[in-house]
């Protein structure tokens, strides 16, 4: 059963005439006497551009129509009627304001003439709201036929018609509206919402938002949440937190600058070129890593004997083969033999080889520097050294220029002497053998002859003379040389 919710409630007008037809007349439920003697209608004042009534329910109901009984002093309601005029152009609506402009425009006229403009009428108004007001103008002229040249508040009685119990509807208001409309509002003849809950649409509200949607209207959009999943359809929440590059309940607010990742945990390196400066999602550095580091993330450090600037120097010779630092290449251990400096990259020079370059070397060929690990010459020694690295002195004798001369000259003399003696030998044997062959020859012709003692030659073998000529005492060449 439907109500007159406005009743006996508050009303108010613009510009009254006089407080006897004031805007309380319009709802006080009478209007059998549609004159001003009758005191049952408002009037408001004369030659006024503007005329607007409103009757405030005391609350938000759900209206289905407005009844409107306006004045007629009693006379019949037809083109001849002189309150048709006044009534042409008026226009209803409902709103939770004071504001008409706030709530729904329930009935406007820009047709009825005055032949045509019904009185008693009940404007159809399926909303909910809290104040019913009555609005006319006349302000832009020309105005249409029929059309009167002030606007008045002429109203014997305004009913708003609806359920008196929010929240239900039906001839006789006692169907609950489906639990998801806003506000517990329906529309009060098919029930369908006037409006879904935050996270709900739908002609009832019985359907969730989705397609990553979310609030009121479902008009709103998810935030980044983790692995692509749906938020929360009411309130937008990410229920296991955010992907990458974002952070906050609802996934969407992007990391600060120095921070990435899911929900903005990780913190940009400050091994960044600028540093904690980096992608937000991947944490990739947006400038190269300063020097030493590597990686998207520029947190790792250099590897493989490398160092510097985007790891494109090589490490030196470090001792026991260790890396050197990632960042200056300088070996922490020192460097391996043969080799100086703080990144070990200069061999030991200046005759110097081995641990440190504190081992001296020289003596080399061709005033060469010796092997910078083990100290050997790579083309041998100078003359009077020997040994691996040069440094065993040979022990030699000198002698002067002249004594160079003599011993050249004897070295030649000897073996002429030696030849010419061996020669005399010779020629001796030969001629001793001739002498002996001509005595057995003369003997043979004359073999009585007395043998005569031989000479000289024939003892020659026996000779100690002869047998000591080798050993011809005479001094040494090489005796006088000392």
């Amino acid at each position: 059963m439907l109500d007159n919710l406005a009743l006996n409630k508050t009303a108010w007008q613009k510009y009254p005439y006089e407080a006897r037809w004031g805007a309380y007349r319009a709802v006080d439920g009478l209007y059998t006497r549609l004159d001003i003697v009758g005191d049952q209608c408002t009037v408001s004042g004369n030659r006024k551009s503007t005329a607007e009534w409103r009757v405030d329910l005391g609350g938000v109901f759900s209206i289905h129509h407005i009844f409107i009984q306006y004045r007629t002093d009693n006379f019949v309601w037809n083109a001849s009627n002189g309150y048709t005029g006044r009534f042409l152009g008026y226009s209803v609506y409902l709103s939770n304001t004071t504001n008409k402009e706030d709530g729904v425009l329930c009935f406007r006229d820009t047709n009825y003439t005055p032949a045509t403009i019904p009185n008693p009428v009940n404007i159809s108004c399926h909303y909910h709201g809290r104040y019913v007001i009555y609005y006319n103008n006349r302000t832009h002229r020309p105005y249409p036929e029929g059309y009167s040249d002030y606007a008045y508040n002429e109203l014997c009685e305004v009913e708003a018609l609806g359920c008196p119990i929010p929240g239900y509807y039906g001839e006789s208001c006692s169907t609950p509206c489906p639990q998801n409309c806003l506000e517990g509002h329906c529309h009060i003849t098919e029930g369908t919402c006037l409006g879904c809950l935050p996270g709900y649409n739908g002609p009832r509200c019985d359907t969730k938002c989705n397609d990553f949607k979310y609030g009121l209207g479902c008009n709103k959009t998810c935030g980044k949440c983790y692995q692509g999943e749906p938020c929360d359809h009411v309130t937008g929440v990410c229920l296991n937190g955010c992907d990458a590059g974002v952070y906050g309940d609802k996934c969407m607010t992007e990391c600060q600058v120095g921070s990435y990742g899911s929900n903005c945990r990780e913190n940009c390196s400050v091994n960044c070129g600028l540093p904690k400066t980096c992608n937000r999602e991947t944490g990739r550095c947006t400038s190269r890593c300063q020097p030493g580091w590597d990686g998207i993330t520029c947190k790792t450090k250099c590897s493989n004997y490398s160092y510097g600037p985007v790891c494109n120097q090589t490490c030196g010779q470090c001792l026991d083969d260790l890396p050197c630092h990632h960042v200056n290449g300088s070996c922490l251990g020192g460097c391996a033999p043969g080799f100086e400096r703080k990144d070990c990259k200069t061999a030991c020079s200046n005759n110097t080889y081995g641990l440190h370059c504190t081992l001296t070397c020289g003596n080399c060929s061709n005033g060469q520097q010796c092997h910078h690990v083990t100290g050997t010459c790579p083309q041998g020694c100078v003359q009077g050294y020997d040994g691996d690295t040069c440094d065993t002195r040979l022990k030699i004798m000198y002698v002067t220029a002249n004594e160079q001369v003599g011993i050249a000259f004897y070295g030649l003399l000897a073996p002429l002497i030696v030849s010419v003696l061996c020669n005399a030998w010779c020629l001796m044997r030969m001629l001793r053998k001739k002498r002996q062959h001509q005595r057995k020859e003369t003997r043979a012709d004359n073999p009585n002859s007395p043998q005569e003692p031989g000479p000289l030659y024939d003892d020659m073998e026996e000779s100690p003379g002869y047998q000591e000529l080798g050993e011809v005492s005479k001094p040494s060449t090489y005796e006088k040389l000392t």
